[in-house]
């Protein structure tokens, strides 16, 4: 007969957790030039728009071949959109507006409106902040401790994030 452990058992539970989760990254692009692109820390590789499985730790989103602009990776020389998608901690969903000026915090710039808002992931969804303007983007970093990140707690949740 065959007899499994508890703990097991646990381990089969928590990678069937983990295989089930999945964060939606939609990126639209009303600028007329460029592509939307984002990174995040499994993977430095510019992509579009796609469904990730498994946690989106330290995402960053940004229009790459912006006109007029020297968009760098990670955003650099130009606004961008940073985002956190996980299952399992508090307040494990959060997003934000980075324009931080300063060389070594990534010489963020605003370049171009930017706009985000939750999908799915329950009370997440419809949780947005918007950057229409320089002057009009109170919640944006503009240094490593001012900016305000929108959090959420909620399973599978992913992020619209538009620019222009």
């Amino acid at each position: 007969m065959f007899k499994l452990s508890a703990s097991a058992v646990l381990v089969a539970l928590a990678g069937y957790a983990l295989a089930q989760e999945s964060h939606q990254i939609a990126i639209t692009n009303n600028c007329g030039s460029g592509n939307p692109v984002f990174i995040y820390e499994a993977n430095g590789t510019p992509q579009g728009p796609t469904t990730i499985n498994g946690q989106v730790l330290g995402g960053i989103a940004w229009i790459d071949g912006f006109a007029g602009a020297n968009c760098q990776n990670s955003g650099v020389n130009c606004g961008a959109v940073e985002f956190t998608l996980r299952n399992d901690a508090p307040n494990q969903n959060a997003a934000d507006f980075t324009l931080e000026p300063q060389p070594e915090n990534g010489n963020h710039q605003f370049t171009y409106p930017m706009s985000f808002s939750y999908i799915g992931g329950g009370a997440c969804a419809g949780i947005s902040d918007n950057c229409p303007s320089a002057g009009a983007c109170p919640d944006a970093f503009t240094d490593p401790t001012n900016g305000t990140p929108k959090q959420c707690v909620g399973t599978n949740a992913g992020i619209q994030i538009t620019f222009c």
